[in-house]
């Protein structure tokens, strides 16, 4: 998979929507002040638009994807801004960091990509990494979405995605029961669904996405 990201990167026609930060990535960092989160990890990070937020909002940052593009283009972007961010090139499934390095984790539209073992690994690592009272905002798909039931089912819920923009892109759809078993370990402070449409390639899909702050305990 990460060399058809790097695929990606070079070559989509819309990286400057992948710019963006998302809305409700920016209420968190909005909400939480860098004195009492002051260690920020971008998990997944792509081209860096919350990293980039992050570092801008005073959050002292690290930003970690599995494409050496996406990561280099991020460089280069902090470096115009004259910003601070520390880039990792890992995958989410590595131990990416040492226990209790971070005080906030985010993690936009990443750890569902897989099995669900492997975002049950995803999240014992975020788990792993955030020290005590750290928080963990994170998205992945509900089982609503246009994409569920459109491919090959490779286990129960897990769909190697004929919808996808990304050719091979495996996605965990999750219910409420599973996320709350997923979180073992961390207090759930909000969880809401947003859904609309989006363009796929000139068609319009239904999404429906879980939107997840959780606090360790």
């Amino acid at each position: 998979m990460t060399a058809s990201w790097n695929r990606f990167w070079t070559t989509d026609s819309e990286l400057e929507w992948w710019k963006r930060p998302a809305p409700e990535v920016l209420e968190v960092i909005a909400s939480r002040s860098p004195a009492a989160y002051p260690r920020a990890l971008d998990l997944g990070c792509g081209l860096g638009r919350h990293a980039i937020a992050l570092a801008a909002a005073g959050f002292r940052v690290t930003a970690l994807d599995s494409s050496q593009e996406a990561i280099g283009h991020l460089q280069e972007w902090a470096q115009a801004l004259n910003l601070s961010v520390e880039t990792r090139t890992a995958s989410y499934l590595d131990a990416f960091a040492p226990d209790e390095s971070f005080d906030l984790v985010i993690s936009y539209n990443v750890i569902y990509h897989g099995v669900r073992a492997q975002f049950a690994q995803a999240v014992d690592r975020v788990r792993a990494a955030l020290r005590p009272g750290g928080l963990f905002f994170f998205t992945c798909p509900t089982r609503r979405d246009g994409k569920y039931g459109f491919g090959e089912e490779i286990e129960p819920h897990a769909w190697l995605c004929a919808r996808s923009m990304i050719p091979g892109d495996l996605h965990y759809f999750a219910d409420e029961a599973d996320l709350d078993d997923l979180l073992a370990g961390f207090r759930l402070l909000e969880r809401r669904v947003d859904e609309g449409h989006w363009d796929n390639n000139g068609v319009q899909q239904f999404y429906s996405n879980w939107q997840v702050l959780a606090e360790k305990v």
